[in-house]
């Protein structure tokens, strides 16, 4: 067990300790404040912002308004990286891209592994052609770092991950980080009264993609938006699964999300919702925090378009893959595979993620491998193996890791391969065809984006 926080660094109200042993956070030392009433009342602020300690991550739970892609505020919560209140034009509902390093380091950035020359535009360059192969390229091995969106915390194998989570609401709330404790059980920080504050701690669990939210009165407060997405990366193997699993040439964190704004309304409200009174009937669906234009990079804010670009949007230049070994290469130095995406549903929404021009290759579910040979139908009718597939289902509280090939499409037949000259895009969007609009009739409004096969590349070797 570690040493307790000293009392400077802790906010007015209540402090539970969770460790890492002794069962991993199931017992607190609880100064329970008054249940807050049922609808929203005056409450004396709290103290802003918590003062740092070393190797803690701090996460508030704070309220705002966001802007949906048809310019609708809709009611949100969520954890912040720094502390808001309700009335801010900008509130803090999700937490900035942030690396805890093995060496116990918290560092805000937006790209991983650190250090590494970061992709432009999101797009890794070339080595060089592939003279054997016209129209593609040798690609880099172990070089390009990756974007990461907003609500991603990335923690390297052998790290302490320590989140210090405030509760700036009335009600109470918990974080838990789903199948990261030992043998695959869940972790949680147990209840955080208002205005009080909590520490989860534990060893970082094995390389992989995790969801923490907030389970209570289920799904209610992680539709309203407190979740986010833990990726585990062996800093021995950053440009792979984990080891002996599949290389990539950089990788994607993909996150769909559904909004239900009467949902929405009636918390804003200080109503509690009933999920089996209140049927869910989602308005919104994101990919990343965006939806439509904002989601494919086309509007007229040249930062935001570049964010989408450089996190969302998948994009390459085309080489010889050989899916029997992802980690082959043509020549030292060089990889013979493609990008990583990992597709992440903390909603409740089932999403069927299509993608035109290539069909992408699924290695895993839920941080479990597929087999490569002597597959299986599951007890939900799923084949499980690795294979091809035209479009990918995603279901709730599900992460999938698969790779997009970025290679030359099959049916591009040699006198159109060979003449063009500017980029391929193709569209991704979901098959369940609700999640293509906003408020019910936007379209393509909703969880779209696309990707882009690179044309010929004009600069020689880089």
């Amino acid at each position: 067990m570690a040493e307790p926080l000293p009392p400077e660094v802790l906010a007015r109200g209540d402090f539970l300790r969770f460790g890492a042993a002794a069962g991993l956070g199931l017992a607190a030392l609880s100064m329970a404040q008054p249940a807050a009433p049922p609808r929203r009342v005056a409450r004396a602020p709290i103290p802003l912002a918590l003062a740092p300690l070393q190797g803690v991550l701090d996460l508030y739970i704070n309220e705002g308004y966001l802007k949906m892609v048809d310019d609708t505020l809709v009611y949100h919560r969520g954890f912040g990286s720094r502390p808001t209140d309700i009335g801010d034009p900008s509130p803090s509902l999700t937490t900035e891209p942030t690396v805890i390093t093995a060496a116990g380091d918290v560092v805000q950035s937006r790209s991983y592994p650190l250090g590494a020359p970061v992709p432009p535009r999101g797009t890794p360059t070339p080595v060089g052609p592939d003279p054997v192969n016209p129209g593609q390229y040798f690609i880099r091995r172990n070089y390009w770092a990756s974007y990461f969106p907003p609500r991603t915390v990335i923690a390297e194998s052998g790290s302490t991950v320590r989140l210090r989570v405030q509760n700036r609401l009335g009600k109470p709330h918990v974080l838990t980080v789903f199948g990261a404790g030992p043998d695959g059980g869940d972790l949680t920080s147990g209840s955080i009264a208002p205005d009080s504050v909590a520490l989860l701690e534990f060893d970082c669990p094995p390389p992989g993609t995790y969801i923490f939210a907030d389970p209570t009165n289920a799904p209610v407060e992680r539709v309203l938006g407190l979740f986010g997405v833990l990726v585990v990366i062996d800093p021995d193997h950053r440009w792979e699964i984990a080891e002996g699993r599949a290389s990539f040439e950089r990788q994607w964190v993909w996150i769909c999300h559904a909004v239900e704004p009467r949902w929405a309304a009636m918390e804003a409200s200080g109503q509690t919702v009933d999920p089996v009174q209140t049927r869910a009937v989602p308005r919104y669906f994101t990919l990343n925090g965006r939806s439509g234009f904002e989601s494919l990079g086309i509007t007229f804010d040249d930062e935001l378009n570049l964010a989408s670009e450089e996190e969302t949007l998948i994009s390459g230049y085309p080489r010889q893959l050989d899916v029997r070994q992802f980690g082959e290469g043509s020549e030292l130095g060089t990889l013979r595979g493609g990008q990583l995406v990992r597709l992440v549903n903390p909603g409740i929404a089932f999403h069927q993620m299509h993608f035109h021009g290539n069909h992408i290759w699924t290695v895993g579910k839920n941080n479990i491998d597929w087999p490569r040979g002597e597959g299986f139908v599951d007890g939900d009718g799923h084949v499980i193996l690795q294979q091809w597939e035209d479009v990918v289902e995603l279901e709730p509280m599900n992460r999938k890791d698969c790779i997009i090939p970025i290679k030359r499409p099959p049916d591009a037949i040699d006198p159109v391969w060979f003449a063009r000259t500017t980029d391929w895009v193709y569209p991704m969007h979901c098959h369940a065809e609700p999640s293509q609009t906003a408020a019910g009739g936007l379209y393509p409004g909703g969880l779209v984006a696309h990707w882009t096969l690179k044309g010929p590349d004009t600069g020689g070797a880089r």
